[in-house]
């Protein structure tokens, strides 16, 4: 395909059949998260990239912004459909989020009750993902922390959820004492609900 094209961009999403879901990486959190990658969202922000008119849009952002433009179009898709289903956790507009992630993500108002629930209380998120219920968590709890092993996902939440306290660990092994634990373990694989216990991870 001419250089100009949109070879391996996800136009439209089935379930993941036959599509290639990009995968994001510690480098393209680090330029979506710096003044270059800022300002080109902005841009694509601009864009409808609905059904009818997304071959267009995204060969004009390929055009301005070359290899970036998968990474730049994933995130203002995710970032349209993070909108309703966070919505009530403050501004999302600078969020980032992976496809597996923002699907995995507790919707707000669970994450809202989960943080009245808990509310005055020293909080350890050991599965924090984007930060979507450290986002709840640290307008209601007297302390909170996240941690998560996927560090693509935790350099996204120290963009989310900035002034949190996170670090890279294993859910498996506790880091912190005298702290309400939370763990929401990982219920997709590919796309697809798991429903065996057997088979969540952590």
């Amino acid at each position: 395909m001419a250089p100009g094209g949109t070879e391996g961009l996800v136009l439209q999403r089935d379930d993941h059949r036959g599509q290639t879901v990009l995968t994001f990486g510690r480098d393209d959190v680090a330029y979506l998260t710096g003044d270059a990658g800022t300002a080109a969202l902005r841009e694509v922000a601009g864009y409808p990239l609905t059904e009818a008119s997304r071959l267009a849009d995204v060969a004009a952002i390929r055009n301005r912004f070359g290899e970036r433009t998968t990474a730049l179009v994933e995130t203002t898709l995710l970032r349209r459909r993070a909108a309703v289903k966070l919505a009530g956790l403050g501004d999302l507009s600078g969020w980032l989020f992976t496809d597996e992630a923002l699907q995995q993500a507790t919707a707000a108002p669970v994450a809202q009750h989960r943080a009245r629930r808990l509310a005055g209380a020293v909080v350890h998120d050991a599965t924090c993902s984007i930060g979507t219920e450290l986002a709840a968590l640290r307008a209601t709890a007297a302390e909170v922390v996240g941690s998560d092993l996927d560090e693509v996902r935790l350099a996204m939440a120290h963009n989310n959820v900035a002034g949190v306290p996170l670090c890279r660990a294993d859910a498996l092994r506790p880091i912190t004492r005298d702290a309400v634990v939370l763990l929401d373990p990982a219920r997709r694989s590919g796309g697809r609900r798991r429903f065996d216990p057997r088979a969540y991870t952590p």
